[in-house]
């Protein structure tokens, strides 16, 4: 499980569901009682509603009306079809911050990049997390296009959750951080075609790699399904 120094009780309980929803843990149709989970973490209920607001809007979870919330079944197809869109769409983000970037915006990507590097030598995955996020918001502004900006942040936000817990597989950070550095070097040699095409082979490969992961952890959730089952 990725560590999480100096987070919030918002972001514990959060990580912590992320990382036991992909792991199967908490398989789909797992109730998630609020009063319980603050009696669990040791918090009060608002960190924790902070935290079911984040996994209901990524997807996480479902609560419907006047019913509790429960853990929503990863459709493995739905999730690889938002990466192929996610991955366009960062391509044609990488291809215009190449050409339009100014000097002060290319200057703090290359710092961002150096950031992560002292994280992930550190081993501080929450804070090389945050700040591979940061790079990919920055390309994205970086493009001075509003309307593509909205475009694509509304849509990363329905992949957060999926592009967090990915870099917990073996190598995943070491190999995020090369593509980083290859997309860096495009967009400061402005290389709108290379930046393009590495920006989308890299957030195709984020959802490859979590949807093998997924597939391998799919016997959890189906285990747990059949004793629902034969429990009602």
């Amino acid at each position: 499980m990725p560590k999480t120094r100096g987070v919030t009780h918002s972001a514990h309980v959060l990580l912590t569901l992320e990382n036991e929803i992909f792991s199967g843990a908490l398989p789909p149709g797992a109730a998630l009682d609020e009063e319980a989970l603050a009696q669990r973490f040791n918090v009060s209920r608002t960190p924790v509603r902070e935290a079911m607001l984040q996994l209901i809007q990524s997807g996480l979870v479902e609560k419907k009306p006047r019913q509790g919330a429960t853990v929503s079944r990863t459709d493995v197809g739905d999730m690889i079809r938002l990466f192929e869109v996610m991955s366009e769409l960062e391509g044609i983000c990488a291809k215009y911050a190449a050409r339009r970037m100014t000097d002060a915006e290319r200057s703090a990507l290359e710092d961002l990049h150096r950031r992560s590097e002292k994280a992930l030598r550190a081993a501080d995955d929450d804070t090389y997390y945050k700040l591979s996020r940061a790079f990919h918001l920055a390309i994205i502004r970086g493009t001075h296009n509003d309307d593509l900006i909205d475009i694509t942040n509304r849509m990363g936000i329905k992949l957060v959750p999926y592009r967090r817990f990915q870099l917990s597989y073996p190598g995943r950070s070491e190999s995020n951080l090369t593509d980083h550095e290859a997309i860096l070097k495009a967009i400061l040699d402005r290389d709108p075609e290379l930046a393009a095409e590495l920006s989308r082979k890299h957030t195709n490969l984020q959802g490859d790699v979590l949807a093998e992961y997924i597939a391998t952890s799919s016997g959890k959730a189906i285990e747990f399904e059949a004793a629902q089952q034969k429990a009602g």
